[in-house]
């Protein structure tokens, strides 16, 4: 049997995020391919614009910021509303970070500013296909046990 092309992308994700989803949302993902298929696409788009240039660094963000909208729209609860109004505050400062970096900008500073928005990019990404597995009825990842707010 010839593996299916999203297999290597959902195999990438999943190597970060094994210990929320294991092997069952592996076998899950088999046996759903069309989902696999807008995963593979959201990789890949996001693998695209991962240059270290002006121009990239847009694509990157622009495909951010639509995936945060679908994390806000789709959001389960008040803590992932404001965890993805919190992403698209930051969406917002690193645009305009890029913005102030113009052409000519030193590479130290394009480069430090990419960093910022690949960390960014890493939390909703993983976010992002968390929610697409679970919003099409796989399973949901393990999250560790929320802090107590007592005092």
């Amino acid at each position: 049997m010839a593996t299916p092309a999203w297999f290597g992308p959902a195999l990438r994700f999943l190597s970060e995020n094994g210990r929320k989803y294991g092997p069952e949302a592996m076998s899950w993902l088999m046996k759903n391919p069309q989902v696999a298929d807008r995963i593979q696409r959201e990789v890949q788009r996001l693998t695209r614009s991962s240059g270290q240039s002006s121009d990239a660094m847009r694509q990157s963000l622009k495909a951010m910021r639509e995936q945060v909208e679908y994390l806000r729209r789709s959001a389960d609860d008040n803590a992932e509303r404001a965890r993805a109004d919190r992403w698209a505050a930051s969406l917002t400062g690193l645009e305009h970070a890029l913005e102030l970096l113009g052409p000519g900008s030193p590479k130290a500073d394009l480069k430090r500013l990419r960093d910022r928005v690949d960390a960014l990019r890493s939390q909703i990404l993983d976010a992002f296909l968390a929610e697409q597995i679970e919003d099409a009825g796989g399973p949901a990842p393990i999250e560790p046990p929320a802090a107590s707010d007592e005092r």
